[in-house]
């Protein structure tokens, strides 16, 4: 295992750019260098290929996709979860009625034994919370508006038994959707803080914002993703400061200049410990506090040395269709959000899989539960 960076000796030369094939963009550590699958081509091939002529000026594919690209990585997204609900409900379908003739049931029958009849009365509590926030869009007459909830609570109860349903039919009949989802690709470059090994199977890109609340509260539930999956799993972290939080852009750039003398890691957990006191001086403090050279730390945030840096992130981030924090990619797979553990590894667990490697397995229930309890 190694942190901050890659270990010893030159580290331009030990760069090792991660990619993950299909779909999406592929980014250096600078620009987008290309999005589409098979970038449309005229004249020249590659990124020079000229797309349009202005005159005498000229439109390139690298610049085109640069442009396109977050609407792209979105729309493939969006295909492919259309694909995925396509071949759900196709199984889904299949497999209730194979069910429904094991039980001498019709269809009808099944769904309305195995969903409808398990629908029980609504709280009257949630009702009238209901009523009260959604009074202006309800009918006039308070009985119609109750009628209204109670039918909108019984859909919903019918949806989640359904899905429970869906789950159910599907883990005792094996089902596998080997639709390959769409991803994105990611060149790592010097300066880019990683801990775990190079050569790990799947590659959790990390990207947020040191005074973000949902990325404080994801940081245990990423933790406990390397205790489970060790030298399996190679952690990278991002910075996408947000423009509401004043001193992100700070800490992110103060973040590289602790990398610098070998104390990311620890810096990183301090400010996420103390988001709500970032300042350059509390900063440079804590610096001493982890023994580091206040001087050069000092001077390595007055002279900027990793504005770019951060800005970098942001602009990939961003080419991405990341607007929020926190964001990942699971080898080029886009998961948004403080999403629970068991949506990291659901993932993880599968790209494992689709390379014949052994899934971990998953600690015992008492430290599960410690462990996103602490997230929280």
């Amino acid at each position: 295992m190694w942190a901050h960076g890659l270990p010893g000796g030159n580290r331009r030369k030990n760069v090792k750019s991660l990619k993950w094939m299909t779909m999406g963009c592929v980014l250096s550590t600078v620009a987008v260098v290309a999005c589409a699958q098979a970038p449309v081509v005229a004249q020249e091939d590659g990124d020079y290929a000229v797309v349009a002529r202005i005159g005498e000026d000229v439109i390139t594919a690298a610049e085109l996709e640069v442009m396109v690209c977050p609407s792209l990585v979105k729309l493939r997204q969006q295909i492919y979860d259309a694909k995925v609900a396509g071949l759900q409900y196709q199984i889904f379908e299949r497999l209730v009625v194979e069910a429904a003739t094991e039980e001498c049931l019709t269809r009808a029958d099944y769904m309305k034994k195995h969903v409808n009849d398990k629908v029980g009365e609504p709280d009257e509590d949630q009702i009238a919370q209901l009523m009260a926030q959604y009074r202006a869009r309800l009918a006039p007459d308070d009985e119609q508006a109750r009628q209204q909830v109670i039918g909108a609570l019984n859909q919903q109860a019918q949806a989640r038994l359904s899905e429970d349903l869906r789950k159910e039919l599907f883990a005792k009949n094996d089902v596998v959707i080997l639709l390959d989802p769409p991803r994105v690709e990611v060149a790592l470059g010097e300066g880019t803080p990683m801990r775990g090994p190079l050569t790990a199977p799947v590659v959790l890109v990390e990207y947020t914002d040191y005074q973000c609340p949902y990325c404080t509260r994801i940081q245990p539930t990423i933790n406990a993703l390397r205790e489970r999956y060790g030298d399996q799993l190679l952690h990278v972290f991002k910075n996408l400061p947000l423009p509401m939080h004043a001193q992100a852009q700070l800490a992110g750039e103060a973040s590289l200049c602790a990398q610098d003398q070998g104390k990311f890691w620890e810096f990183h957990d301090w400010l996420f410990a103390n988001q709500r006191n970032l300042s350059q001086e509390t900063m440079v403090a804590q610096a001493g506090v982890l023994e580091m050279d206040t001087e050069l730390f000092t001077a390595c945030i007055d002279q900027k040395t990793y504005t770019q840096k951060v800005k970098d992130d942001m602009k990939e981030a961003r080419s991405f269709g990341f607007t929020g924090t926190p964001a990942f990619l699971i080898n080029g797979r886009s998961v948004t959000g403080a999403q629970p553990i068991e949506a990291f590894e659901a993932i993880i667990d599968k790209e494992l899989t689709l390379k014949g490697i052994e899934v971990p397995p998953r600690p015992e229930p008492e430290a599960a539960e410690g462990q996103v309890e602490t997230a929280q």
